[in-house]
């Protein structure tokens, strides 16, 4: 469990913000690409839809409560801010793709 001495360098804590964020978003899409990877062969596609939703959702507030526990609304910007990131890389390298003739997400 994360103490309070992590957040206790503003420096250290920041950085540990925005990388729980960075993990927490990551995550998130790695474990959405997997299950949508799985429906067409999922005998039950929308309960393990609901499944895989319930369980990302489950991990990223926990990561959010952590950091709203110990630290200020610093540290939870750079949290979401974190989280955000990767979308928005995913994005752009899509759009990147979709310049050059390719097909992106």
């Amino acid at each position: 469990m994360i103490g309070s001495d992590l957040f206790t360098g503003p420096l250290l804590g920041y950085l540990a913000s925005l990388g729980l964020g960075l993990a927490l978003g990551l995550f998130f899409l790695w474990s959405l690409w997997l299950t949508v990877r799985s429906l067409p062969t999922s005998r039950r596609p929308a309960l393990l839809m609901l499944g895989s939703l319930t369980f990302r959702f489950a991990v990223v507030i926990a990561g959010f409560y952590l950091v709203a526990r110990y630290g200020d609304w610093q540290h939870l910007l750079l949290t979401t801010a974190g989280f955000v990131l990767p979308r928005l890389l995913i994005r752009r390298q899509g759009m990147e793709i979709d310049n050059r003739g390719g097909t992106g997400p």
